[in-house]
């Protein structure tokens, strides 16, 4: 019985060492984003991918009460794309219209506020809270009444 409590206080010993002299070596062939903002925010078309609510919410009147707000819209809501230029405007353009007579494609103007932390979309502010190549992450806030609703929007490339 000594041999084998010795055995196991042995390789515990030697799990704790190895745990300790294990360095985090970062992988070699990942390389940082060193983009900017804008650059990365202009680098291509996004979609509207996720849309979240810190409550259930019922906004269509149909399905109940859901945190998921895209599958409480129609498809015209949601199916759009946007493009942001370094010009400081942005173009959304639509697949399916939600009425006959609406245009395909928006002009709206974006810039970031507050040393890049705020992206102001047409006059409406978003907290950024992850801007990478291949995902943009907005929140806001909405006031209904004496009720605040907290928004979290993902576009994705």
């Amino acid at each position: 019985m000594k041999s084998v409590v010795k055995i196991l206080t042995s390789l515990a010993f030697a799990a704790i060492l190895n745990l300790t002299n294990c360095k985090d070596k970062e992988d070699p062939s990942i390389t940082p984003d060193t983009r900017t903002k804008t650059q990365l925010i202009t680098a291509s078309e996004w979609k509207w991918t996720v849309s979240t609510c810190n409550v259930p919410v019922d906004t269509d009147g149909k399905d109940g009460a859901s945190t998921n707000l895209l599958i409480q819209m129609l498809p015209c809501e949601i199916d759009n794309s946007y493009t942001f230029k370094s010009d400081s405007t942005m173009i959304e353009k639509t697949n399916v219209k939600c009425k006959t007579n609406e245009p395909v494609s928006w002009k709206w103007d974006w810039e970031f506020l507050n040393n890049e932390k705020v992206l102001d979309w047409d006059g409406d502010d978003f907290t950024i809270i992850e801007l990478s190549g291949s995902k943009l992450v907005l929140k806001s806030s909405v006031i209904t009444g004496s009720n605040t609703y907290e928004i979290t929007d993902t576009y994705t490339h």
